[in-house]
């Protein structure tokens, strides 16, 4: 696989896929028992080992946000929580609070610094807390942000929340990110590229156009067609064809059905 410079790539397979992996394997927080693993076309690992300085650039440039990443909080405060990786890295104390700042206001959570000096992360809702972990680390600047299942465990409204955060972020700052989720309908409309694991392997990867245009594929996989998808795919078995196929969206769909049944006098 490869990761090119303001993409979105999703990640989906069934449990057990290997999903987790490959991402912590991007994060350099695993090392790969076979293959190759290049930075900017250089390698990272040799059969002697690794090159600890190449290693520690990458874990500078990519963020990885594991599953439920708020379990993970440790301190008291919204703002000690974003800003203690870069006091620890010696950042001046007016930049990390313009950096905090921004980058909470960037994931639309419109908080003043006021309140984030002495609230909480735990006093947040689920979708709020999801998107302080996003900020955590995203403060420090990587060029490859990396999500991990962002909505699990949260309700519909609150999964909407992450994903239209996550949009913006990309639209906004351009930033690069490998987002793994089971939500194939919201993955596929945000996606550039989408890569399939089954059993450990990447067994197709391309746009999700390309991907969805044979869903039998997608079903020999263990996988569920999004509704919409699986709509417009018994439609086209039936002999209604769709022009854009395959279809993703709700709206579009509605659209060309009524173009049809306009065509066809119902």
């Amino acid at each position: 696989m490869v990761i090119r410079t303001s993409q979105i790539v999703g990640i989906v397979g069934p449990n057990g896929a290997g999903k987790s992996t490959l991402v912590y394997l991007l994060a350099g927080l695993l090392r790969p028992s076979a293959g190759t693993f290049l930075i900017d076309g250089k390698s990272l690992y040799t059969s002697k080992g690794v090159f600890r300085s190449a290693l520690a650039a990458l874990r500078k440039s990519v963020a990885l946000v594991s599953q439920f990443p708020e379990d993970q909080f440790f301190t008291e405060s919204v703002y000690d929580e974003l800003s203690f990786g870069l006091k620890k890295q010696g950042v001046d104390e007016g930049e990390i609070g313009q950096r905090v700042m921004s980058t909470l206001h960037e994931l639309g959570l419109k908080l003043s610094r006021e309140s984030i000096m002495h609230r909480s992360p735990f006093e947040f809702g689920g979708g709020e807390k999801r998107l302080i972990s996003i900020a955590c680390a995203l403060v420090s600047g990587p060029e490859i942000l990396i999500l991990d299942e962002p909505t699990a465990g949260l309700d519909t409204m609150a999964g909407h929340m992450v994903f239209e955060a996550i949009r913006r972020l990309h639209q906004q700052l351009g930033v690069s990110i490998v987002l793994v989720s089971h939500e194939l309908e919201r993955l596929i409309r945000l996606a550039d590229h989408l890569i399939i694991l089954h059993r450990g392997r990447i067994v197709q990867q391309g746009s999700p156009q390309g991907i969805f245009s044979k869903p039998e594929d997608i079903l020999g996989l263990g996988l569920q067609l999004p509704q919409i998808t699986a709509l417009g795919y018994e439609l086209e078995k039936n002999g209604i064809k769709l022009d854009p196929w395959p279809l993703f969206d709700i709206q579009e769909a509605a659209a060309l059905i009524r173009e049809w049944l306009k065509s066809e006098g119902i």
